[in-house]
């Protein structure tokens, strides 16, 4: 599926103006919020730290009164002086509970209360007082007790030194300073308590919580202010209500105590969540007016570009009265106003080549059907495209009845629609093959070759074109001459048979004696004789083959005892050049049914054309390999090698490669391929000059004589 052109624009335009706008949107979103998390988690630090600060001054002035007090009690003070000091603090601080004057066994001496808290005034003993027991461990430094609640008040005990004997045992009241720290809050779920360092709750907004000094040390925060030494801010999560939480804390070392802020999470950034939601709406209402600009513009871009298309259609149908008008006042109109221009040239050179296009085609058609040899053309599904006279005729397809329709329509010699149906299965395969169309007593034979067409910029394939040429006359004549050669070359072989026996009597001496220059020139014409009258026997056997005459005599052998025996006998002309000849044969090499003496013949001439074209010092390879089905034999060597064109010319009777002047026949291979043939296998060369030839063929495993006798049968048919 095509993407229109508008489309296009408007997704291109819109992305231009939003993914920048999207990118610095998000961005700035991030931004904000990363500022306002860290202004919330600011401010509860900031409060946490304050409430800390506020602890300490509370307590610092405290102790700073106290300390004032107990310097002002001088070792000579009577007891009712020491009394009214001790009253003096009393009524100056409301914070204090009780102030006493306690001996080293914790008993006290002297004792001033706060009436408002303290109900029941009476001089205890203070000896099994933690805070007492570990004052006297150190009485040079004050001891602070760990805050405990009495009845609704929460407490600590403070001693400080007084003396060699005695102490200044207080008890002060932490209401106020809880008030201050329980009421702190931020919004609904933000508040702040107090921990010690075993992160017990000693003061909170549920005052329950504080008196049975609860642990809040699951929680992680808390977990922090413990082991923290500063200040600091969190974001956690509470283990046991499931929920996300913020926070800050602030440590007082002096007391082992830690402020602890925290509020969920949700409240506390729900100005996050808003500013976000408010942002994307914008973003969104920024993308949807950019959109909806990107589609003006669009439109006002691609609107002119689809007059010129329409237009362009109706001159791709030969319509050249259509013109265009655009007034966009820019390069588009420019375009549109050279359209037009080209629609005008275009149009008077049509008028100009009608005439002669006409004349083309016409003079076109008088040459392909003025050709002798037949002519048509098929597209890839078979169809006559077009066809000469001579074509039509030669298949017997009507006049006025073919274009269009497929080939196999007209056609029902098998041998014809076997041709054309891998001609329409392989349009790209050069094909060329002999057919015998004959009826009757009537001969005639036709030679069809078929090649691809293709458009002159070879993207298009057009379809086949196939040419038949008529060869009957061919085909006569090379059997007149083959007939005349055999007539000739059987007439001359009785002759020659008795010329060579009279040589033999000769040279053996039954005539009488010879001198050395008779029998040496009788010897030269029985070399000569010899050679002719192999000359002779190739012709013949040629003749046999060709004719389906010579019968094979089949016997299983196994072929490397042939090839032993054929580079036995061609070891001395070897040795002559220094040529080495080897044998490679693959382990287990199957025997096979062969004619014996004919595929020797295969070996002798395929091994001697080798010698004749192996320079000195070479090397000439039998290797054997073999499959399921066959026996695979290869003689190579490192010879001239044969140029590309004769690769397989030379199988054909007399063919030579130009220029090689090295005697012979030209009948060796083809007698070579024949005898393959009717072995029902194949023979091929391959060769490259200057790098050897390999002459390769190949023998069925499986051939019988009921083989021979089918294929004998066929030939006679």
């Amino acid at each position: 599926m095509r993407l229109r052109l508008f489309p296009k624009f408007t997704i291109l335009l819109t992305l231009l103006a939003v993914i920048p706008a999207a990118i610095v949107g998000v961005r700035t979103m991030a931004i904000n919020r990363e500022g306002m998390q860290v202004a919330i988690l600011e401010l509860h630090t900031n409060i946490a730290a304050s409430l800390a600060d506020h602890i300490k001054v509370y307590l610092e002035n405290l102790d700073n009164e106290i300390l004032f007090v107990s310097k002002t009690m001088v070792a000579n003070m009577s007891w009712a002086d020491r009394q009214s000091v001790i009253q003096s603090l009393l009524d100056t601080n409301e914070n204090f509970v009780s102030v006493s004057i306690v001996d080293r066994k914790g008993q006290e001496l002297l004792k001033a209360y706060n009436p408002a808290l303290e109900k029941d005034p009476k001089l205890l003993s203070r000896k099994d007082d933690e805070a007492f027991i570990k004052f006297w461990k150190d009485p040079a430094r004050s001891s602070i007790s760990p805050s405990y609640y009495f009845e609704e008040d929460p407490r600590i005990n403070v001693i400080y030194p007084l003396g060699p004997g005695h102490c200044l045992y207080t008890t002060i009241s932490l209401k106020n300073l809880w008030d201050k720290i329980t009421k702190t809050k931020i919004s609904a779920t933000g508040h702040a308590f107090l921990v010690n360092d075993s992160g017990e709750i000693i003061a909170h907004p549920k005052t329950e919580l504080a008196k049975k000094k609860t642990s809040a040390a699951y929680l992680p925060i808390v977990r922090q202010v413990i082991k923290a030494v500063s200040v600091g801010s969190s974001e956690f999560t509470d283990p046991q209500k499931k929920k996300e939480m913020v926070g800050a804390y602030a440590p007082i070392k002096s007391l082992g105590w830690g402020v602890v802020m925290q509020q969920d999470k949700n409240e506390a950034f729900v100005s996050v969540r808003r500013m976000r939601k408010q942002s994307l709406l914008l973003i969104i209402l920024s993308m949807a007016g950019a959109s909806v600009l990107a589609a003006f513009l669009a439109g006002g871009l691609v609107k002119p570009l689809v007059t010129l298309t329409k237009a362009a259609k109706h001159i791709a149908s030969k319509d050249f009265s259509v013109r265009v008008d655009v007034k966009t006042k820019d390069e588009i109109q420019d375009l549109a106003e050279t359209f037009n221009e080209m629609t005008s040239e275009l149009s008077r050179y049509d008028k100009m080549q009608v005439d002669k296009i006409v004349e083309e085609k016409s003079k076109t058609e008088a040459v392909i059907f003025s050709i002798a040899d037949g002519i048509l053309m098929t597209d890839k599904k078979g169809c006559l495209q077009l066809a000469n006279s001579k074509a039509l005729e030669t298949l017997g397809i009507p006049e006025n009845e073919w274009h269009g329709k497929s080939i196999f329509d007209f056609v029902s010699n098998p041998s014809l629609v076997e041709i054309f149906k891998n001609i329409v299965d392989n349009p790209k395969a050069e094909f060329s093959r002999e057919v015998d169309l004959s009826v009757g007593e009537l001969n005639r034979f036709f030679q069809l070759s078929a090649q691809q067409v293709i458009s002159r910029d070879k993207l298009q394939e057009v379809g086949v074109v196939t040419v038949l040429r008529n060869i009957t006359l061919e085909k006569e004549l090379n059997q007149m001459k083959d007939d005349f050669l055999h007539s000739i070359t059987h007439d001359l072989r009785n002759p020659m048979t008795s010329v060579r026996g009279f040589l033999r009597f000769l040279i053996d001496g039954v005539a009488g004696p010879l001198n050395e220059q008779q029998k040496k020139m009788l010897e030269t014409m029985d070399r000569a004789s010899t050679r002719l009258m192999g000359l002779i026997n190739d012709i013949l056997d040629i003749a046999k083959l060709e004719s389906g005459r010579m019968v094979l005599s089949l016997a299983e052998i196994d072929l490397s005892v042939i090839a032993r025996r054929t580079i036995e006998l061609a070891e001395g002309q070897a040795l002559k050049k220094n040529i080495q000849l080897k044998l490679e044969t693959q382990d287990g090499l199957p025997r096979i049914a062969v004619d014996p003496d004919l595929i020797e013949r295969v070996f002798t001439n395929l091994v001697g054309n080798s010698l004749k074209f192996t320079p000195e010092n070479g090397t000439i390879t039998i290797k054997f390999e073999y499959t399921q089905e066959l026996v695979k034999t290869s003689i190579v060597d490192t010879g001239e090698g044969i140029p590309a064109e004769y690769v397989t010319k030379i199988f054909d009777k007399f063919q030579q490669v130009a220029g090689q002047r090295k005697g012979g026949t030209g009948l060796g291979l083809t007698i070579c391929k024949h005898v393959v043939e009717a072995h029902f296998g194949k023979i091929w060369a391959e060769s490259a000059i200057g790098k050897g030839s390999s002459f390769i063929f190949t023998l069925p495993r499986s051939l019988t004589v009921n083989d021979l006798l089918a294929q004998s049968l066929k030939t006679k048919q």
